[in-house]
């Protein structure tokens, strides 16, 4: 594998994979219900990632070619272990990949909006979203941080989540360019 800036180093792969497992699990265990050898194909998805990761381009969706390996090892291990009986049809696993991979590029592109939307409120409103939903406390405890009351910065965090909802929204609207 060579340094070119357009591939994943090992420590992105790493991170990247971490941030994936959950998903890989979910999926490989959605498209074999039951089957006991989940940790085994998704050791081998893991692997066989690494060893196309030259293949991957630095940028692009790491969730949907990690997805997509998991498919294609899905149909390896139904076709090795001819368990088609116990398995569902090829045309509902292709239609799981699918949907599951555009419900994942959904949810990725929503939280990147998000990122993007808390970053364009005022520094006031920021700190107080960030305050009320990072410390996991009351909005009580909220209130007596900023000083005021807590009717207060109940209607002040309404408002500054419905800016949030809109703006998310609207950049879902615009698509993943804008």
């Amino acid at each position: 594998m060579s340094k070119n800036s357009s591939q994943l180093q090992p420590d992105e792969f790493v991170r990247l994979i971490m941030a994936n497992e959950g998903r890989l699990f979910g999926l490989v265990r959605a498209l074999l219900p039951g089957c006991e050898d989940v940790e085994d194909i998704v050791q081998e998805v893991v692997t066989l990632m690494w060893e196309k990761l030259d293949e991957f381009e630095k940028g692009t969706n790491f969730s949907a070619w990690a997805c997509r390996i998991a498919h294609f090892k899905v149909l390896e291990y139904r076709r090795t272990k001819n368990r088609r009986s116990r398995c569902l049809n090829e045309q509902v696993v292709e239609q799981l990949v699918t949907d599951t991979g555009n419900l994942w590029y959904e949810l990725e592109y929503r939280s990147q909006a998000l990122d993007e939307c808390i970053a364009s409120l005022t520094k006031s409103d920021r700190e107080l979203i960030l305050l009320r939903f990072r410390s996991k406390g009351t909005l009580k405890e909220t209130a007596r941080q900023v000083g005021r009351s807590e009717v207060t910065v109940r209607l002040w965090i309404r408002r500054i989540l419905k800016r949030l909802e809109n703006c998310i929204q609207r950049r879902f609207e615009m698509g993943p360019s804008a």
